[in-house]
């Protein structure tokens, strides 16, 4: 198939492009030329342009249609709408990458979250909300831009709305904020109790997924959660990482709201003790199972592969420096001198 990616050099589009390539089809990528790319007799061709730029965009574009697009890179709802205005009729299947963050700016969805839950009012505005409440407020917009769009022969259709995305070379780095602590030996700093369940998903299985897409008409039209198939808790998360360094893990706890209030606490850069989701998130894979045969990378084996690339980095987490304070603030609390 003659498929473009918007994106292309990103965590989950480069992994999708390797995939696609891989199978044999001819990938096209749309860049702003920031990312390298590598070249090699089997790269994809590189169409560079800002897609938020629309001249620039329908510029690199041109006349040329495609069998699928895949929009990796949409977070406002102008780009899915100028994205509507330049493909339709010119392609053959339109794949958005959108999140389960279009569930979690509501407080009444309920556990297992289902796909048609996307659509329950919003919560009061929550600007700690672990899901991101702005982005998923903009990704519903996003969806909602496509779905009035979606026509089966003129625009058809098919989403996936992936949870927290880990592995290798993550540019968020939410594991290696927890990897990094582990290793240190010190005792973990764990917001809240700790128990509250949630779902990860290997990078590797969600452009699987994705292009997994292609082979099932069935998906035209549909939405689908995609998240790993274990469910866990911070806490077994941790020990998980422990067991996986050989690291002995103690775990010292911090009421949510004496936490909130402690100046590492965020990060205007990013994920801060990550995965602390503050209520149970875990999500129905049904539809993904019954429609595209899903099944996720055992939790153990991806994460095993994660760890050794970051321990090779020699890079530091997000507020890593900032992790002395923790310890000290673990020694009042244990009482420690």
């Amino acid at each position: 198939m003659n498929i473009l990616v918007l994106g292309g050099t990103g965590f989950i589009s480069g992994a999708l492009v390797r995939r696609l390539q891989a199978q044999g089809h001819r990938v096209t990528i749309v860049t702003r030329g920031r990312a390298p790319v590598a070249l090699s007799d089997s790269s994809p061709e590189v169409l560079t342009a800002d897609r938020s730029n629309i001249p620039a965009l329908k510029q690199a574009i041109g006349r040329r249609t495609f069998d699928v697009v895949y929009d990796i890179i949409a977070y406002l709802p102008d780009e899915s709408r100028s994205a509507v205005d330049l493909f339709r009729g010119r392609t053959g299947r339109f794949i958005h990458c959108s999140t389960i963050s279009v569930y979690m700016v509501s407080d009444r969805v309920q556990c297992p979250v289902t796909e048609d839950q996307d659509g329950l009012p919003l919560m009061q505005f929550w600007d700690r909300n672990p899901f991101g409440m702005q982005y998923g407020i903009d990704k519903r917009a996003c969806e909602q831009v496509l779905w009035d769009a979606h026509h089966d022969t003129l625009f058809p259709v098919s989403m996936l709305r992936p949870t927290f995305v880990s592995g290798p070379a993550d540019p968020t780095r939410r594991d290696w904020f927890w990897i990094e602590r582990v290793l240190d030996g010190h005792p973990l700093l764990v917001p809240g109790s700790g128990d509250c369940a949630f779902q990860q998903v290997f990078v590797e299985d969600v452009a699987a997924a994705f292009a997994a897409l292609l082979d099932f008409p069935v998906s035209v039209g549909r939405a689908y959660n995609i998240a790993g198939e274990e469910i866990l808790s911070l806490n077994e998360y941790l020990r998980i990482l422990g067991e996986l360094t050989e690291r002995s893990v103690e775990l010292v706890g911090v009421p949510q709201s004496t936490f909130d209030k402690l100046d590492f606490s965020s990060h205007p850069h990013g994920d801060v003790f990550p995965f602390n989701t503050r209520r149970t998130a875990v999500f129905s894979l049904d539809r993904i199972k019954q429609d595209l045969g899903f099944h996720s990378t055992p939790v153990r084996q991806w994460m095993a592969t994660t760890i050794d690339w970051w321990r090779k980095q020699g890079t530091r987490s997000l507020g890593y420096d900032r992790r002395a304070k923790e310890i000290g603030l673990i020694a009042e609390l244990t009482h420690r001198k």
